[in-house]
């Protein structure tokens, strides 16, 4: 009897430790897939986070180049804006006001200006208008040029707020040109600009 019972209790034992066994393999596979699981998850989230900072990392050195290109296009534009001003101030503006000074430069000037109003020997009702401060630089000229190049239509006047240069106001039409130093400097800017820009740059 008592190997029967013997029997039985390694029975119970066998059958409970295949038991326990199976049990503890499934639980094994069940744990090693659920770590697969677990890793394959961390790896797929790991992998998103790695392309989103990558994604995220170039998006910041485009915006990054993008804004030092803008930056350094206009800093670029700024520098020949301010080359071209400088020369315009040193070179150009001086030579203007030189020109300007000069008497011979200025009569011929002014009767050219004069003459383009002429059809014949017919002036429109002209006047032109001189600085207060030249006077009497222009005496001698204004004879001849209302004695005897332009007899009629034209009338002169002199003007205490003008500083250089002068104006021809055509009564009939109802129109003032004027040619002042600011005047022919701007007009003169505008022509050497884009030429300036072939030279320099």
């Amino acid at each position: 009897m008592e190997n029967k019972i013997q029997a039985l209790t390694d029975k119970l034992y066998q059958e409970g430790l295949s038991k326990g066994k199976q049990e503890g393999e499934r639980l094994l596979a069940q744990a090693e897939e659920q770590s697969r699981t677990l890793q394959e998850e961390a790896r797929r989230k790991a992998d998103e986070i790695i392309e989103k900072a990558r994604k995220e990392a170039e998006d910041l050195r485009n915006n990054a180049l993008t804004e030092i290109k803008i930056t350094a296009r206009q800093m670029i534009s700024t520098l020949k804006n301010e080359v071209e001003e400088q020369l315009m101030n040193k070179v150009v503006q001086p030579g203007i006001h030189s020109a300007m000074e000069q008497q011979s430069f200025m009569q011929d000037l002014i009767l050219k200006a004069v003459s383009t109003f002429a059809s014949g020997n017919q002036v429109p009702d002209l006047q032109l208008i001189l600085p207060e401060a030249d006077r009497a630089k222009y005496d001698a000229f204004l004879k001849d040029l209302t004695g005897n190049v332009l007899k009629e239509g034209l009338s002169v006047a002199f003007d205490g707020d003008l500083q250089g240069g002068f104006k021809i106001e055509n009564r009939e039409g109802g129109y003032l040109l004027r040619f002042t130093e600011d005047d022919f400097l701007t007009l003169f800017k505008e022509y050497a600009r884009p030429k300036l820009k072939q030279l320099l740059f």
